[in-house]
């Protein structure tokens, strides 16, 4: 899968470990097997991905949600299944109504139809 994507999913993933305020340590296993088994990661290359993104400031996250959407405009299964992951990682904590927020804008942007 192209590294752009990868990068963008991770960072969509990291993002609502950040938001929630997570253990790093417990959500590892979970990310590193989301990443390996639908972002064809090895195990070493999500856990140096995860660190690497936990350790920056996510700027604009509309940007990741939008290159995913994009990337994966023809594969709804795709935007389903990291649906389905984010929400498990969103569900294994604390939901809030920011929890909520971001994951109906990550749904909209993959499947709201724009209209001409």
């Amino acid at each position: 899968m192209d590294l752009m994507i990868k990068e963008s999913v991770a960072t969509l993933f990291c993002y609502a470990i950040k938001l929630e305020g997570k253990d790093i340590k417990v959500e590892k296993p979970l990310f590193v097997r989301f990443m390996s088994q639908d972002f064809d990661c090895e195990a070493r290359e999500a856990e140096e991905l995860l660190e690497e993104i936990m350790e920056k400031e996510v700027d604009n996250i509309d940007t990741h949600i939008s290159i995913i959407s994009n990337a994966l405009y023809n594969e709804p299964y795709s935007k389903m299944s990291i649906l389905k992951q984010l929400n498990h990682l969103i569900f294994r904590g604390k939901i809030g109504d920011e929890d909520y927020d971001f994951f109906d804008k990550v749904k909209k942007s993959f499947f709201e139809r724009k209209r001409a």
